[in-house]
C-alpha cells in the first residue's frame, strides 16, 4: 500500500561541486568503479550522505543545486527516512503537511554528509570501509545504550 505524500518535491539536489560523485563515469556509483558506492544509485549515496550529516548534527547550504534525484523512484524506506529526520526535529506530526521543506532540510544534512564522506575517504582511501563499519557499530552500540 502506498501512503500519499503532500508536497513532496519533484528531485533531490545535492550542489554543482558534488556531481562527479554522483555521475559519470568516475562517480562512487559508477558500477565498473573499485569505489565504495559502485553499482548503488544516486538515492542511496544520498541518503547515506543525509545519515551521516544527521548523526553528526552537521547541516550546509546546497550550493548550485543539481536536481537529478527524482523523489517519485525513491522507495518509501527512503523516503521515510527523509521524513524520520523532520519528525525528529520537530517533535510534532503536523510538520508533515508540507514535505517540500522537510525534504530541503534533508538536502542540507546530505550536503554536509557528502563533505565528511569526501574528507574520510581522502584520508583513510581503500580502507575507509574499514574505518565506516568499525564507526558505524559505535554508533549503533551508543544507541543502544541510550535506549536502556
Amino acid at each position: 500500500m502506498s501512503v500519499r505524500h503532500f508536497n513532496e518535491p519533484r528531485d533531490l539536489a545535492y550542489g554543482k561541486a558534488h556531481a562527479e560523485l554522483f555521475q559519470g563515469k568516475e562517480s562512487w556509483i559508477d558500477k565498473g568503479s573499485r569505489k565504495i558506492f559502485a553499482g548503488k544509485t544516486q538515492r542511496d549515496l544520498f541518503i547515506f550522505a543525509m545519515a551521516l550529516g544527521k548523526s553528526r548534527n552537521q547541516k550546509f547550504d546546497v550550493k548550485d543545486r543539481q536536481a537529478n534525484i527524482p523523489v517519485q523512484n525513491m522507495p518509501e524506506r527512503q523516503k521515510w527516512a527523509i521524513l524520520s529526520i523532520a519528525l525528529a526535529e520537530n517533535n510534532d506530526l503536523m510538520c508533515l503537511k508540507d514535505e517540500n521543506s522537510l525534504y530541503k532540510e534533508a538536502e542540507r544534512y546530505a550536503e554536509e554528509g557528502i563533505k565528511i564522506l569526501q574528507s574520510h575517504v581522502d584520508k583513510w582511501g581503500a580502507d575507509y570501509p574499514k574505518y565506516l563499519e568499525a564507526e558505524l557499530k559505535d554508533i549503533l552500540q551508543n544507541s543502544e545504550l541510550d535506549m536502556k
